[in-house]
């Protein structure tokens, strides 16, 4: 099903059904994707079996592999689940420590990252860039193609993915340093040492640096 079918069709067929019959349930649902958020374990598994049955009534069936009962651990819900991430939309929501803005503290939040499989799905378009070849042009060429890429990413996740964002995009910084040693035949410091020059004189060339990415 198309992802515009998908959303004339299931927005009567599943959303206005759950806002009905489980009205404290919230959920978010793009296309044939959904997050049910419930209170409890056994809640979760009650939804989720009215709802194979209110798409069965209309010949759908939810795909067995994709369905996921994750229990959002943070500092305020410490109990245990053999599942404790999912992922949506390139996303992974998952535990980790977070520093509080108020008082500098770490503690347990139940927040959003890139997937692995996208961070990885990002590293690979990198690599695979034919620019980090050419060393004779300048590096002022060699910054249009990915800054095209690096908008699209900090866009989308540089909102709730800040911190996995800028590792994942360090991989452009560590692919210039490998060309300014190819371009000037100079060993590793000193390509560092002329990287960090030319952010200094250029600190908006790389769409990540401009945007504080590195």
């Amino acid at each position: 099903m198309s992802p515009l079918l998908a959303n004339l069709y299931l927005h009567f067929t599943l959303d206005v059904w759950l806002s009905k019959h489980y009205p404290k349930a919230s959920f978010v649902r793009y296309a044939d994707d959904v997050v049910v958020h419930c209170t409890s374990k056994a809640e979760a598994e009650r939804v989720l079996e009215t709802i194979k049955e209110r798409l069965a009534e209309v010949k759908l069936k939810i795909k067995e592999e994709k369905i996921r009962i994750a229990y959002c651990s943070d500092y305020r819900r410490k109990g245990s689940h053999e599942v404790v991430k999912f992922e949506f939309l390139g996303f992974s929501y998952q535990p980790g420590a977070r520093k509080s803005i108020k008082d500098g503290k770490q503690y347990k939040a139940f927040a959003a990252e890139i997937s692995q499989s996208n961070q990885k799905r990002i590293r690979e378009v990198i690599r695979e860039m034919r620019l980090w070849s050419n060393t004779v042009v300048e590096v002022s060429s060699i910054a249009k193609l990915p800054n095209a890429k690096l908008r699209g990413w900090i866009a989308y996740y540089g909102k709730y993915s800040i911190r996995s964002l800028r590792n994942t995009l360090l991989m452009i910084d560590r692919r210039l340093i490998k060309w300014l040693r190819k371009k000037h035949k100079i060993g590793y410091r000193k390509s560092v040492a002329k990287l960090n020059l030319i952010k200094q004189a250029n600190p908006e060339l790389f769409y990540h640096w401009k945007m504080g990415y590195c």
